[in-house]
């Protein structure tokens, strides 16, 4: 599957960290206002996949969690945030699972 319109909501690192590897559209946002965010950009129906920061969702209600979860136009991937205590950051991460170092690019 090919992903041309992706979307990323949360904080300045991983939008940083995204926007090396190409995501071009990242919003800066956290806490409610993000997860407010995320279902506008879910019900808009722009974007083939929306990436955002799994501590985000301790700010959503029930159906918002289900919707989340079960959304697959389009595709939500919750990543670590590196700001949060014990979590993997998103270099890390990609150079455990993709073998690729993102600090290198650009």
């Amino acid at each position: 599957m090919e992903f041309k319109h992706i979307a990323f909501v949360g904080s300045r690192v991983n939008a940083l960290g995204l926007k090396l590897a190409g995501v071009e559209d990242t919003r800066i946002m956290e806490g409610r206002e993000a997860v407010d965010e995320i279902i506008r950009l879910i019900n808009e129906k722009a974007y083939d996949l929306i990436i955002t920061e799994e501590y985000l969702m301790q700010y959503t209600k029930n159906s918002e969690m289900n919707m989340i979860n079960t959304s697959v136009a389009p595709l939500i991937l919750l990543i670590p945030s590196p700001e949060k205590a014990g979590e993997e950051s998103l270099e890390d991460l990609s150079k455990r699972i993709l073998g690729i170092d993102i600090t290198k690019f650009g």
